[in-house]
């Protein structure tokens, strides 16, 4: 899955377990819930509607069409196949369905949100 900006640059993509730069370098992964650093330590987990930290606190909750803080409110929004803000501009767009692809997007959104 290729993630790119609002004005359709490539920032990164998302391989199978593997999160890449543009270039395609692994700078992370996410299998089985866990989305770990490129060196496989574990830095978060994405499962059942939840985002942890490391330590296993709550962060963050999702679902299908948006991603929320640990008390419920909207941080981001997600449509078809892109990712908005909370006020609906665009963040980044995908060359695929966000609804097949959904826990590696809050994945993504983890690695690289400065808001968790």
């Amino acid at each position: 899955m290729r993630i790119m900006n609002s004005s359709g640059s490539t920032i990164g993509y998302i391989r199978g377990d593997y999160i890449t730069n543009s270039s395609g370098s692994t700078i992370g992964r996410f299998s089985s819930g866990s989305v770990m650093s490129s060196s496989g330590s574990t830095i978060g987990r994405v499962r059942d509607g939840y985002v942890t930290n490391f330590s296993g606190s709550t962060i963050g909750r999702y679902n299908s069409s948006s991603i929320m803080s640990s008390s419920g409110s909207t941080r981001f929004r997600l449509g078809s196949d892109y990712v908005a803000t909370s006020s609906g501009s665009t963040l980044f767009r995908l060359d695929e369905s966000v609804s097949s692809n959904l826990e590696a997007i809050v994945a993504w959104m983890v690695f690289f949100s400065e808001q968790w």
